[in-house]
């Protein structure tokens, strides 16, 4: 199993929000993508961050591929699993495309991939199957959106995760960058838990949803059966 939430309970200590996610449990299989669906404010940033433990779990546990989330394991999971922010700008924030994607690895000591390629050559190769080889020496700042959100998902493709969290990824897209976002998920291997208010996308890329509602799983099964529930999606906020 990639991806095991058991029980999981997140809080936002020093405010009067109390619990924000309550005893969640489900798993994700090897090469699974799973939409994360919910109204504004249904704990489904809330549930990526802590899956790495940048918000502190309050009680049960959190393991990507057999390492469980613990603060001596927090490294060692983040190489595994990989967040994609909704917003790109939170994510680069280098002199240009070339230095944020090559950060990552750089960070944590590496200078080569796990296939023992040379990590400027996987990072040239990376760009090129992203279609960006021509944004590597530009400002990231004065990119388009669809080329910012292209250069963040390359940023943690090249720590080479198993488990994939995109927050709202079709955020700053028109529909040309949304359908080529679309076509190179798709063609990932990564176990992906994808949040998103974008239904037409879910139906596209994810065969399973799971529905949170004031920070609990109101619903998980497959997409097209909770896309045709309204009387679920309209007590959902959806």
């Amino acid at each position: 199993m990639m991806l095991r939430v058991q029980n999981l309970s997140v809080e936002y200590p020093h405010t009067q929000l109390g619990h924000v996610l309550r005893n969640l449990s489900f798993e994700a299989k090897a090469g699974e993508r799973i939409a994360l669906l919910g109204a504004n404010g249904a704990g489904k940033s809330t549930l990526l961050l802590s899956l790495l433990g940048v918000l502190p779990i309050h009680a049960g546990s959190v393991e990507v591929c057999g390492v469980k989330l613990e603060k001596s394991t927090q490294a060692e999971l983040r190489a595994r699993a990989g967040l994609v922010f909704q917003n790109p700008d939170d994510q680069l924030f280098m002199g240009t495309v070339w230095e944020d994607v090559l950060f990552g690895p750089l960070n944590y000591g590496w200078d080569k991939a796990d296939d023992g390629t040379k990590l400027v050559d996987k990072a040239a190769l990376l760009l090129r199957s992203l279609g960006i080889s021509h944004l590597k020496d530009r400002m990231s700042h004065k990119l388009s959106g669809g080329e910012k959100r292209l250069a963040a998902l390359a940023t943690v493709l090249i720590m080479e995760p198993q488990v994939l969290l995109l927050d709202e990824p079709t955020a700053f897209l028109d529909p040309r960058g949304k359908r080529t976002l679309t076509k190179i998920l798709a063609a990932l291997p990564q176990t992906m838990l994808i949040a998103t208010h974008d239904t037409a996308f879910v139906e596209t890329l994810s065969s399973r949803a799971i529905v949170l509602n004031k920070g609990s799983i109101r619903a998980d099964g497959p997409v097209e059966s909770i896309l045709h529930n309204e009387q679920l999606l309209e007590e959902c906020g959806l």
